[in-house]
This record gives C-alpha cells, structure tokens and sequence, in this order.
C-alpha cells in the first residue's frame, strides 16, 4: 500500500477549543491517518471577520488515502464534533475546522477541492505552524519554501505560541490513578515517570533495587524464586498502603498488585504458588486499585534489546523464553474481567522518552478511552 505524505490545518474558536481539537487528533488517528509531526497550538485573532480568538495548528500527516477520501473524513469528523459546513457560510466562527493544505506535490482544482490550499499563504496562522513542522516544503504552485511564503507574507497578525505540553490531553479527570504496566524492559517506568513529572502528580514506583535475593535469583532462580518473590509482593503491599496514605488524589504508578502473581506463577513451583496466592487474596481487598490501567507490549527481540541498552547486570542473562511466559501471563490478566479498563499500547518504533510527537501520541490513545 502505498503511503503519501500531507499537511493538513487544524482550528477552533467555539466552545472547549483545546478539547475539540485534541478530540479531533484522536478521531483522525481512528483512521488510515499517521500524525507524523504536529506544530505547536497558536492562540490567533479571527481571520476575516470579528470573533473570539482561534487555536490553530498544522499536522503533517502519512495516508495510503486519496485527496477526496481525506477531506470526506474531515468532514465526517467536524460533523462528530458538532460543525455542520454550509456552502454558504464563509468566514464564521466553528467549534472545529480541518482543512487540506498540501498534498505531496499535487495541484488539483474543483468545485469541492483546491490543492494547495488558495490562501494558506497569505495567513500568519497557518504559515508560523508550517514552518515549525516543516519549514522547507516547497509551494507546487508558488515554488517557495514555507520560510520564504512566511517572510514575505502581508500579514501583519500577532500570534502567541503555546509550549508543545499543552497539547497533552486530561487523562486524568476521567481516570485519576493510572497504572503504566508490562515486561520487563517495556519502558514502563520510563512512561510513569515522565507523566508524573509533567501532569504534576505523585508517582506510585516499585523499588526493585531494595529487593536483597533480586541479583541471586536471576543466578539462581530456583534457589532464590520463593524469596525474591515474597519479598516483593510484601514491598508492594507495604508501598501501597503507605502511599495512599499521603496522597489522596490523581496520582500515576508503574506497577499493579496483580503483576504479583504473574512473575509468582512463572517463578514458584506449584506447593509454593498456591501459599504465595493464599496471601495475595488476603492482602487483595485492602489495595487500592487503578482506576485505568495502560498496558505497554512489544516484540521479544525489542525488550532484549531495551534490557541490554538499560545495563543492568543482573539482567543481562534473560531469556525470550523468560520474557515471552510474562507476557502471556499479562495476556491471561488482561483476558479477565478486571475491575478497571485496559488500553494496550504497542510500544514498537515508540520513542516517548525523547520524540515529543509520539509521546502525544501515546498519549491521546489513553485519552480515547475516556470517550
């Protein structure tokens, strides 16, 4: 399938501005849209007639779909979000507005589509978005670059530039304690953390290096199996009950009580698998539970690789085979009728420790759950 490359323009001025168009994110990534890169939101006068202010973006964005197939979606997604277009309309305030400004290099001209977009470069913006996404796309039409289209621009509009984080969705008014689950290696602690610093929330975080017997069972797991394991279900529980102690409110941890019996059940044998569990139970009811729990997975070989680049000693002499038995016990989790829902994020090709694009991905598809 082949896939193309555009750049689509994003707006509000009615209503919640910034839930529309994060809204409107998500609702694109439901279809055969990829959000390559997204430029900052910029809060802009009304163009073209009097109004409240505007936030607008760009998007560039990758699609095995046709010019008309995309606009018929942005159609279909401004209707969702309550803009109903009018032939007749011109310029009006809108809740939502989606507009395609570039497709690859096409010059395409009907009743119902103009590539390039016809006056994408007379306007601030739409120009000071594009240059910061991708300043040295070329114009088909005016054959100048988005930096030259915006140096010699006749508009004169002020705009103000939000840091990119305000992008980042309100995952936690629907879920207010989220737990970031998975393998070993996965980048779950990566992603609590990097939450819990930027939504300003307390981070639940498992202390694995307290744990004495850890380094001797990876040496010796059959020896070492029922200590480190008892030992670690103890600290979680102990960890908890102190923590929601001292904090009552949103909060993002980096771990369950139930990853427990997952590593229990592939490390203990069964005499020792069914006391450890008979403990679990009783300990159970007193936990407090995740109101969402986000589960990241990737490929085998992936983890390995993540385990070796990370450089923990002890670690190093993993096995697939180790790590494909703790993914199938998280499956098994998942499977069940958990108290609280689940969203499973594939991680593979996700850098969202340093590429901020994906990071928001990542994070509007915990945000889908919410509606």
């Amino acid at each position: 399938m082949k896939m193309h490359q555009a750049i689509i323009s994003l707006g509000s001025n009615l209503g919640n501005r910034l839930e529309l168009l994060q809204k409107s994110l998500v609702l694109l990534e439901n279809e055969p849209i990829a959000i390559k890169l997204l430029s900052s939101l910029y809060e802009t006068p009304a163009w073209g007639f009097e109004s409240t202010p505007f936030f607008n973006a760009c998007a560039l964005i990758e699609t095995p779909l046709k010019p008309n197939e995309l606009i018929a979606i942005f159609l279909g997604i401004e209707e969702q979000l309550g803009r109903f277009r009018d032939s007749t309309e011109g310029y009006t305030a809108r809740p939502i507005d989606l507009d395609l400004l570039f497709y690859e290099e096409e010059i395409h001209q009907s009743a119902r589509l103009t590539i390039p977009h016809p006056r994408l470069h007379l306007r601030n913006f739409v120009l000071l978005p594009l240059v910061e996404i991708a300043p040295h796309w070329k114009h088909p039409v005016l054959k100048k670059s988005m930096v030259e289209l915006l140096s010699e621009t006749p508009d004169t509009d002020q705009l103000e530039q939000f840091s990119f984080l305000k992008w980042s969705p309100p995952i936690f008014d629907a879920f207010p304690n989220i737990a970031i689950e998975g393998n070993i290696g996965v980048g779950k602690t990566t992603l609590a953390q990097k939450i819990a610093s930027e939504y300003k929330l307390p981070l639940l975080q498992e202390a694995f290096a307290k744990n004495p017997f850890l380094e001797k069972f990876y040496a010796d797991p059959k020896t070492y199996g029922l200590a480190v394991e008892q030992f670690f279900l103890e600290d979680r529980i102990k960890q908890g009950q102190e923590f929601w102690k001292k904090n009552k409110g949103k909060a993002v941890s980096d771990y369950t009580l139930q990853k427990s019996l997952i590593f229990a059940r592939q490390n203990l044998n069964d005499t020792n698998f069914k006391a450890y569990k008979t403990r679990f139970k009783e300990a159970y009811p007193s936990q407090k539970l995740p109101d969402l729990m986000v589960y990241l997975y990737t490929d085998m070989n992936t983890l390995q690789a993540q385990i070796k680049k990370r450089g923990r000693s002890f670690e190093q002499g993993i096995k697939k085979e180790y790590l494909e038995q703790i993914e199938l016990g998280y499956q098994k989790l998942i499977a069940k009728d958990l108290p609280y829902p689940v969203v499973s994020i594939n991680t593979k090709g996700l850098d969202f420790e340093s590429n901020r694009d994906h990071y928001q991905s990542l994070l509007r598809l915990i945000y889908q759950v919410s509606f």
